[in-house]
């Protein structure tokens, strides 16, 4: 009489097995995914952290801005005089757009900053220029 496991292709233990490889499969990717999600925030949290401090850099340097004008303000600039722990800083390197915007709901001119960074090839803000 032939064996019941050698008859057949798939047994209890190969469709065991083959479960497991699944989980383990999603579980990697899921932990992948969850990996990229964290290194992406911690660049926006970078890109806050140097608007917030462009902000301070414009009050310190008294810089003024007409109605409808932009200035770009380095962000090596920025770091002379602002202290930060951020290891982004030594990887990173962008600027700030500092530009009055009128507001169409109340007519009036407001100061807008937009923060731009490239590090490396790891993470580029969109719309980042290199002029």
């Amino acid at each position: 009489m032939d064996n019941f496991e050698e008859k057949y292709f798939l047994t209890r233990g190969k469709a065991i097995l083959a479960g497991l490889i699944l989980i383990i499969v999603i579980i990697a990717v899921i932990v992948v995914k969850l990996g990229e999600k964290n290194s992406i925030s911690k660049y926006k949290d970078f890109e806050l952290e140097l608007k917030s401090a462009a902000e301070n850099y414009a009050q310190i340097m008294d810089i003024d801005i007409d109605d409808g004008e932009e200035k770009r303000i380095w962000m090596s600039d920025i770091l002379k005089i602002y202290s930060t722990d951020n290891e982004l800083k030594d990887k990173c390197r962008g600027y700030v757009i500092m530009s009055s915007e009128k507001d169409i709901s109340t007519e009036e001119y407001e100061i807008i900053y937009r923060t731009y960074i490239k590090c490396s090839n790891k993470y580029i803000t969109s719309n980042y220029s290199e002029y």
